[in-house]
């Protein structure tokens, strides 16, 4: 009777072990923390603290012309940025927009990590923006952003970001959904593009465009970037009012440097 009972607990363990649903293996996407401007739906390792450095030069390159070297020599919108994930899925940031002197306080939530079963990642981020260089009365606002992809073929990703915006320079009270597609083209090498439609209440206004080409290697990515808005935080984004409205579809020049480091590690 003892030895039936032995046996009986070994096959129940092994029926739970064989019935035991296995775990999904991750997929790596090949994004970050954030595609271009817009940010992605997934939060670096723990321990990870990224540092963010991203220029936007202001002049058209039309406009410029090769006397000032294609915008080259105008002034830029430059952003400065630090990540930190002390948990896994969790991350908060501070970034600074030179413009405005925008700073943008946020965190960040992963609620779904895609899988090669399931290639879809979800996102929420929401924050604050504070614009102390401007004299406008309403200089601070919050955020919400839900983040969204899905990766086809582990190759294509494409992604959305509905975002909720109270105060931006010239609005309160903003809906957008910046929109990303982003193909891998070879091993560490993507192209990504990122469009943001026009404020219908603004006069005169175009959609947001970007397009960068990024080289991925361990713990650093960098971009060469093109597009027709200097826009960096989603205060400045999302209503299209950046320097008083994104009313051209003329190239601008940039680049974004993305560098990480361990700054501990976890079991």
């Amino acid at each position: 009777m003892k030895q039936q009972r032995h046996i009986f607990i070994l096959l129940a363990a092994l029926s739970s072990i064989l019935m035991r649903p296995a775990v999904a293996e991750e997929l790596d996407p090949g994004y970050g923390n954030r595609f271009l401007q817009t940010h992605s739906p997934l939060v670096n390792a723990p321990g990870i603290l990224e540092a963010t450095f991203q220029h936007r030069f202001n002049q058209a390159v039309i406009e410029a012309g090769g006397t000032n070297l294609f915008g080259l020599d105008s002034g830029a919108n430059i952003g400065l940025g630090l990540s930190l994930s002390p948990i896994k899925n969790l991350s908060f940031e501070v970034y600074r927009a030179s413009t405005l002197g925008d700073y943008e306080f946020a965190a960040k939530w992963t609620a779904l990590r895609p899988t090669k079963k399931v290639p879809v990642a979800i996102g929420l981020r929401a924050g604050a923006n504070w614009m102390t260089k401007t004299e406008i009365e309403d200089n601070a606002g919050f955020f919400a952003q839900v983040l969204l992809s899905a990766t086809l073929g582990e190759r294509f990703t494409i992604a959305a970001a509905p975002t909720y915006v109270s105060n931006t320079p010239l609005f309160t009270d903003v809906w957008n959904v910046p929109l990303v597609l982003q193909f891998k083209m070879a091993r560490s090498w993507y192209a990504t593009g990122e469009y943001i439609f026009r404020n219908e209440d603004l006069a005169n206004a175009k959609g947001q465009w970007s397009f960068a080409v990024e080289k991925a290697v361990y713990m650093h990515r960098f971009s060469v970037w093109i597009g027709n808005s200097g826009a960096l935080t989603v205060d400045q984004q999302m209503a299209g009012d950046y320097l008083g409205g994104v009313r051209d579809s003329n190239i601008r020049l940039g680049f974004n440097i993305i560098r990480q480091f361990e700054v501990f590690s976890t079991p």
